[in-house]
């Protein structure tokens, strides 16, 4: 059993689902419907931290051929159950018997089963959280465990538990990697440095490789086909185009994939910040505009000199370095005036 969201009249609904086996593959079917609350399923009956379920929900489980078991019941409703009642059972908790066996069980069918390349590419970037997949085919298979024995809809309830984590300035980003929109240029920089490539295309790219997913039949498999955009994808595409890439974000990760390849790493000494009037001769900007200039701004600055600058342009590959370290040095500059006038104006 899991516990699956649903949008009804712009209001969140939860519904009790199970994943059934149907031949080679699974289906889900819906259990009980608890409305928006599941918490009105728990009952505390004094101030201590006890609790059970209540009656009508074992009863309708039972009218639907399943057993309600305790354990498992707890699990469904973990993220509503009260917070200092968790703490009890995490104290007292145990692996049930069997579930080692099951495991072990798992990680063997992992190394011969096959994944959807989506949901691989999913899995991965929330576990190591790289931009640059091509080591993809190198991630241990057992990374993808938690996608067995379950059906497509609990699959993706289970992508939209897991991607609570991301930031919002990560969001852009990670849609970007699911798609593989990278895989659409020719160019090594396009998987870490996106924001240097034409936007235009970047984002038709994405919407083609949306409308692929959109539209096939093996990913979606016993969920429906639908002539409009599934909802399971719906929030992909508002990541995308309500978002922006984050900056610091593409360096960060070149730091630590190198991390990763050179043992004993240590980093190297602070570059001297490149001239600002350097910086803002190559960023064809004059100093009187800059200093009314916003982040967005100067970012939208950057991606028009980039497309003149970009070696896939016929721009030369040492002064597109050098556009980079200016749009930078401008960047941190910018942000730091912003900061100390916070600062300062919040003391005042």
């Amino acid at each position: 059993m899991y516990l699956a969201k649903k949008r009804i009249k712009k209001k969140i609904h939860y519904v009790i689902r199970e994943s059934l086996a149907h031949g080679d593959s699974f289906k889900s079917r819906d259990l009980v419907d608890l409305g928006p609350n599941p918490e009105a399923c728990i009952v505390y009956p004094d101030s201590g931290h006890a609790f059970y379920f209540d009656e009508a929900l074992c009863d309708a489980l039972k009218a639907k051929g399943v057993k309600p078991d305790n354990e498992e019941l707890e699990q469904v409703f973990w993220p509503f159950i009260d917070p200092a009642s968790r703490r009890a059972i995490e104290g007292f908790s145990r692996t049930p018997p069997g579930r080692e066996t099951l495991r072990r069980e798992q990680k063997k069918r992992c190394q011969t089963e096959t994944f959807h390349m989506f949901d691989q590419r999913r899995m991965h970037y929330l576990r190591f959280g790289e931009m640059d997949q091509s080591r993809l085919n190198r991630a241990p298979r057992t990374l993808y465990r938690k996608l067995l024995d379950k059906s497509r809809d609990e699959i993706e309830q289970q992508f939209m538990a897991m991607e609570q984590v991301l930031q919002a300035h990560e969001k852009k980003t990670y849609a970007f990697v699911i798609f593989d929109v990278a895989g659409s240029f020719s160019s090594e920089i396009a998987r870490q440095f996106p924001q240097a490539l034409p936007q235009e295309k970047v984002d038709d790219c994405f919407l083609d490789a949306v409308c692929r997913l959109n539209t096939d039949p093996s990913f979606w498999a016993d969920l429906e086909m639908c002539d409009t955009l599934h909802e399971y994808l719906i929030r992909y595409v508002c990541w995308f185009f309500d978002n922006d890439f984050d900056g610091g974000r593409y360096l960060d990760d070149l730091i630590w994939q190198f991390k990763r390849r050179h043992h004993g790493f240590r980093p190297p000494p602070p570059r001297e910040a490149m001239p600002v009037e350097e910086a803002l001769k190559l960023m064809g900007i004059e100093k009187s505009a800059f200093a009314t200039m916003t982040v967005k701004t100067l970012t939208r600055q950057y991606r028009g000199m980039a497309k003149k600058y970009h070696p896939d342009q016929g721009g030369e590959h040492e002064q597109f370095i050098r556009l980079n370290r200016a749009f930078e040095d401008l960047m941190r500059k910018l942000k730091g005036k912003k900061r100390a006038t916070h600062y300062h104006t919040r003391r005042g």
